[in-house]
């Protein structure tokens, strides 16, 4: 009896011991939209991936489950589609800490094209383009020169 017990708590604690580290998961997910987004834009798929697991907290933040916004993209000012708001860092005339609107997509496949398109189409980001997609150092620091999120 002792030794099927100790058996059986070996099995348990090695179970609980093997779990597949979050991160690792995400990126087995969703390596493949991070590549086709590279070979449609440029950006490195090592820069979204790495973008994508720290705004989305490897796809367990609540904007990624409840919005599939894995890059925190608010709404702005010509955002038309769908919407999710929670609190952030948008604060009243007060002072205030105040709900922010963020995009919500139908899938993080969205939100990864949506990040895309952000870079793309933003001045300050322009000069990235002219990088090789194999270059993701270069990338790293360009996009923190330009000032990429707060």
């Amino acid at each position: 009896m002792f030794k099927m017990t100790a058996f059986l708590f070996v099995v348990c604690v090695a179970s609980f011991s093997f779990k597949e580290n979050p991160s690792v998961s995400y990126i087995s997910q969703y390596k493949e939209i991070a590549i086709s987004e590279m070979l449609r834009t440029g950006i490195p798929a090592s820069i979204k991936m790495a973008q994508a697991l720290l705004e989305s907290g490897a796809g367990q933040s609540t904007l990624a489950v409840k919005a599939n916004n894995h890059f925190g993209i608010k709404c702005g000012g010509q955002w038309d589609g769908k919407t999710f708001y929670r609190e952030d860092d948008d604060f009243n005339k007060k002072g205030k800490l105040i709900k922010s609107c963020f995009r919500k997509f139908d899938s993080a496949t969205e939100s990864y094209i949506a990040h895309s398109n952000f870079l793309a189409h933003q001045n300050r980001y322009e000069f990235l383009f002219a990088l090789e997609s194999s270059d993701y150092r270069s990338w790293a620091f360009g996009l923190r020169k330009a000032g990429y999120a707060t």
